[in-house]
């Protein structure tokens, strides 16, 4: 069972390209994106889930972090290639927020990402969080 679970944006976010009105925050995106627009959808992304982060106290310890992703068609999608961005806009507004000192493995030790299905209405990544302790960790 997680300590929290946290809903994150796929759509939305990105900055509109000439191929698509509303591109999707995965790797291929990220990777082609011009660096003031990264840094313009991770600002809004930060923004979007900053509410759910204000709901929480300070991590103490180490975590695991599990992605489920929930894809908008049934078109195959690559899970690496959704999760990708959204774990580290979302890693890093962790840190920013000032709920983990940082995002390395320091602090942050597993995490893993899973297909949740389709969900045509409502496509997004959620994030559950598991404080571990030093126990867990060395089994």
């Amino acid at each position: 069972m997680s300590d929290y679970k946290f809903i994150l944006p796929i759509y939305g976010i990105a900055k509109a390209t000439k191929s698509s009105k509303n591109p999707a925050l995965n790797v291929n995106w990220y990777r082609n994106v011009y660096y003031r627009d990264n840094n313009l959808a991770k600002a809004k992304f930060k923004k979007h889930i900053q509410p759910q982060l204000d709901l929480i106290d300070p991590i103490k310890g180490k975590i695991k972090v599990k992605y489920v992703f929930y894809a908008a068609r049934k078109n195959h999608p690559d899970l690496d290639n959704f999760v990708g961005t959204v774990k580290k806009y979302f890693q890093d507004a962790l840190v920013e927020s000032g709920l983990l000192p940082d995002d390395n493995v320091n602090y942050i030790v597993a995490n893993s990402e899973c297909y949740g299905g389709v969900d045509k209405g409502n496509p997004r990544v959620e994030a559950f969080i598991t404080c571990v302790d030093q126990h867990e960790i060395n089994a």
